[in-house]
């Protein structure tokens, strides 16, 4: 091997070694902000917009299971069809969301309209095109809370390191919602109890 070819292939290396540095470094970075606030709203826009930028992708959205219907609603979207989709219900076991809260496992689809888990009506109603996805699970110590999607990786396909990232993000993420609804809980228990005190 000549030692040009010797020296961009190490040059090569480097870049790729930096990139995943300071992929890793802004994981840190999230973590520590998805800590900082116990505002649900906030924690999912930011959780969200953290997804698309560490993993290089064009959009992304967070889906939570409604425990009582079975359904998962489109919570946060981001991206240009975040607002079409918004609040969107996708019914119970349907789409690569509804595969990944079932099962409890990440998957990655290279051809989401071929796969037959795909739920279209989201991109019809959106006139978005889901080129390839990302979905992980939000799980918490004893359930899975619903799912994290990343669409259409903006310099390929998602890999391997892409999907053990995405999960990091979705561990924080859901142990995150969950403090987040935990303290909104007690909230309201200390204000119903000071109001039945007074009465």
């Amino acid at each position: 091997m000549a030692k040009q070819d010797k020296d961009q292939e190490i040059a090569e290396l480097q870049r790729r070694l930096d990139a995943e540095v300071g992929r890793l470094n802004r994981l840190v970075e999230i973590a520590a902000l998805l800590n900082s606030t116990l505002n649900l709203d906030e924690l999912l826009e930011l959780i969200m917009t953290s997804a698309a930028e560490v993993l290089g992708a064009e959009t992304s959205s967070l889906l939570l299971l409604d425990e009582d219907k079975g359904e998962l609603t489109v919570e946060i979207a981001t991206g240009a069809p975040g607002r079409e989709v918004m609040k969107e219900r996708v019914p119970a076991g349907s789409g690569i969301a509804g595969w990944v809260v079932e099962k409890g496992e990440p998957l990655v689809v290279e051809r989401p309209q071929e796969d037959p888990r795909f739920y279209s009506e989201i991109d019809q109603k959106s006139g978005f095109e889901t080129r390839n996805l990302l979905a992980v699970p939000l799980r918490t110590k004893e359930r899975v809370i619903g799912a994290v999607e990343v669409l259409n990786k903006l310099d390929g396909e998602f890999d391997e390191d892409d999907l053990t990232i995405a999960t990091a993000l979705a561990n924080q993420a859901a142990t995150a919602i969950d403090n987040a609804r935990l303290y909104a809980r007690l909230a309201d228990a200390v204000v119903t109890s000071r109001l039945s005190y007074r009465l």
